[in-house]
């Protein structure tokens, strides 16, 4: 049985949606709300399974409001909306939101969207009861070790992020590689690494606009069982097939698919600017290799790494002499030269004149 939550700021609407026929669809108890606040409240007092929502309310959005009780739990969201704007729908898929209906909406189109919610509540329900059931006990005298392959920097997560889709593939395959090995040979360390790869998988989608299972469809399925049956070669099969659909759907061009990186090595650039900023420190940031960084750094931005890092400390310098009275020796050591005489000589190469020349004319 599952209780369900309407909320809307017209208590016309709530009233008419609570008159439908939930109990055929397991609905135990309905609840009703007519502002985010008061549905907030509402759903800390009361096991909420279902919350159906307006997207334009007084006090908070519907989205506000998902995105403040979306927790942990298994808990599926529905939206009413007036309104067919791409921004609202696309927030809607990064919180998860499992419908989005556009008003006018027949009552037939809701109790089947509150139908699937439930259903799909229903089967997490009865994976994880079985996955516990199941879960072979540990020995005694069984050594409990942490799986931290799966939390070590770059993590699965971070590596999609940056588009390293090689290394991400050879990190996925070196944890089901640590699977196979004697220490690692639980039910558990396989339940670890698979809620962290579909997370990851999920998070991912998310963020960049779609669904997961509109990308690989039925096959997150195929992962809860290989999971649930402790197949690691299943696992590993399934997990590296899903991962090839989503490389395939988000791998842009090349060079635009970079433009993150640089972004990233751009932003910690100029963060570091006061000291000497080496190519391999920046790499280990993005983790990259540095020969591979400053190929792609090249082919996006044509210039090399150290040009710009050049290019930046000199302008740096320039906009210091411009509004400060500090003295040159000072300005040297706060972009990271240590030997003014030498920031003396690069800044004329730069600028064509001497720091002095420079906050005279200028």
């Amino acid at each position: 049985m599952f209780n369900l939550l309407i909320v809307d700021d017209e208590p016309v609407i709530v009233d008419g949606l609570a008159l439908l026929d939930w109990e055929s669809l397991d609905i135990n108890k309905v609840y009703k709300a007519t502002s985010g606040i008061q549905a907030i409240s509402v759903i800390k007092e009361n096991r909420i399974d279902i919350v159906i929502t307006d997207i334009r309310m007084p006090d908070m959005s519907g989205l506000e409001l998902i995105e403040l009780v979306n927790d942990e739990t298994l808990r599926k969201f529905i939206i009413l909306s007036g309104y067919a704007e791409f921004e609202y729908a696309k927030q809607a898929i990064q919180l998860s939101v499992c419908k989005y209906l556009l008003k006018p909406v027949s009552d037939n189109e809701i109790m089947d969207a509150v139908s699937d919610a439930s259903q799909s509540i229903r089967n997490n329900r009865r994976f994880f009861v079985e996955i516990m059931d199941e879960m072979p006990l540990i020995e005694a005298n069984m050594e409990v070790i942490p799986f931290d392959i799966l939390y070590d920097k770059p993590q699965l997560i971070d590596l999609l992020n940056y588009g390293n889709w090689q290394e991400a593939e050879d990190k996925l395959k070196e944890i089901f590689q640590l699977l196979e090995v004697e220490r690692y040979q639980s039910h558990e360390f396989l339940l670890q690494a698979y809620f962290m790869i579909c997370n990851t998988f999920t998070h991912y989608s998310h963020k960049n606009g779609y669904f997961l299972t509109d990308i690989i469809g039925n096959q997150i399925q195929q992962m809860h069982e290989a999971a649930y049956n402790g197949s690691i070669h299943q696992l590993e099969k399934v997990a590296l097939n899903i991962f090839e659909k989503i490389k395939t759907n988000f791998k842009k061009d090349p060079l635009n698919s970079h433009q993150p990186i640089v972004e990233q090595v751009n932003q910690y650039i100029n963060k570091n600017i006061y000291r000497d900023i080496s190519l391999q420190e920046v790499a280990d940031h993005v983790y990259l290799h540095p020969a591979y960084l400053s190929k792609i750094y090249k082919a996006e931005t044509g210039k090399s790494f150290s040009d710009f890092v050049f290019n930046r400390k000199m302008e740096e310098a320039a906009i210091r002499l411009r509004k400060s009275n500090e003295k040159v020796y000072k300005i040297a050591s706060g972009i990271g030269y240590k030997d003014p005489s030498y920031f003396i000589k690069k800044f004329k190469e730069y600028h064509g004149v001497t720091p002095q020349e420079y906050r005279l004319y200028i």
